[in-house]
């Protein structure tokens, strides 16, 4: 486990948690659900079994001064700036030249910043087996015992473990499902939730980018001999910016063999939208759930958020009423998955 480096992917937006999350302070770097922000339990997460010198965090250049604030014992060189965001397959390839630098050898962890996982034990006992399932892997994929038919997520159909304490051989990754084919795929029992966290050598991932993103990987090269080398002012992030905009989902792991999936122990949310609090957060009487002060009256189903004083209901049903940074939102909570819609509609200064 020595050589193993994590990446922690902390380049998304989250608009669907507008008006907490915003262009400048994007969901991994809000306090959603305690006192920390999503970017910092991320991190603490992945520690002892990952020291900090080994944590990784690839960031856009609009907030690597947040990022830096908000981890200020990671070293500096450790945050990767992305000079425009590409999807994930540019991210982790860019990640992979910077852990090459290092340890041409190593492994590569890559973690999204805005899961939330609560039990941090069971989190890095599930990494101990990805590791210890990584010899003779193309790379391992971390997936998640679906707890519901849901159609928001990718499914990976697995195969039977060859023998006890082996992970589950990778027989395909399937597209977000219609709610039909997602109850199908619970009842079978051998699919997963994809997670969107993978463990790879780092060779066996520019390797992989060789084969199945030819573009992609000749671009990996060109940024190479760049950061190796003096380059004229805005190369290479003239370089970048050309590379395809994919993720790393559909354009390696899809097409690759060989690989392998670990079930996790713990417990999961991507936390998507605002109603994902009804899946984290205990429910009044009424099936309420509040984060700040919250006081109801024949009021039921809601989900209210506050960072400045009481949300009051009276008379209401099944509603998002969210207060902060002194802007506020009211719609139907089937409405919650859509507030792209919303916020691509306001102005500028108003988002």
């Amino acid at each position: 486990m020595s050589d193993v480096y994590a990446v922690i992917m902390a380049g998304g937006r989250g608009e669907r948690f507008w008006p907490l999350s915003t262009e400048d302070l994007p969901k991994p770097f809000v306090r959603l659900l305690g006192p920390r922000t999503m970017l910092q339990e991320t991190a603490e997460r992945l520690q002892p079994l990952i020291p900090r010198e080994r944590i990784l965090i690839s960031i856009g250049a609009v907030h690597e001064a947040l990022a830096r604030g908000q981890l200020p014992g990671l070293p500096p060189e450790n945050f990767v700036v992305e000079p425009v965001g590409r999807d994930t397959s540019a991210c982790l390839g860019f990640c992979a030249l910077h852990i090459e630098r290092r340890d041409p050898q190593a492994a590569m962890l890559a973690v999204p910043a805005d899961h939330h996982i609560a039990d941090g034990e069971a989190f890095r006992r599930t990494l101990r087996k990805g590791m210890e399932n990584l010899s003779g892997a193309t790379a391992v994929v971390f997936g998640i015992r679906p707890a519901r038919p849901d159609t928001g997520y990718g499914y990976v159909e697995a195969g039977a473990a060859a023998g006890a304490g082996e992970a589950l051989p990778v027989i395909r990754f399937v597209e977000k499902p219609d709610a039909r084919t997602a109850a199908r795929y619970l009842a079978a029992g051998n699919f997963y939730w994809n997670s969107g966290m993978f463990l790879w050598r780092n060779t066996t991932l520019l390797e992989l980018f060789a084969r199945h993103m030819p573009d992609t990987y000749r671009g990996l090269e060109r940024i190479r001999s760049l950061m190796n080398g003096p380059h004229p002012p805005g190369e290479l992030a003239k370089v970048y910016a050309a590379l395809p905009r994919i993720s790393v989902d559909y354009g390696i792991l899809e097409k690759a063999s060989g690989l392998r999936l670990v079930p996790a122990e713990f417990d999961w949310d991507d936390i998507g939208n605002w109603t994902a609090l009804e899946r984290i957060l205990p429910a009044d009487a009424q099936g309420n759930v509040a984060v700040g002060p919250l006081h109801a009256l024949e009021a039921d189903g809601c989900i209210t958020y506050s960072d400045a004083g009481t949300v009051a209901l009276f008379g209401v049903s099944g509603l998002v009423v969210v207060q902060a940074r002194g802007r506020v939102l009211v719609c139907p909570k089937e409405k919650a998955a859509e507030l792209k819609r919303l916020v691509g509609g306001l102005d500028p200064e108003r988002r």
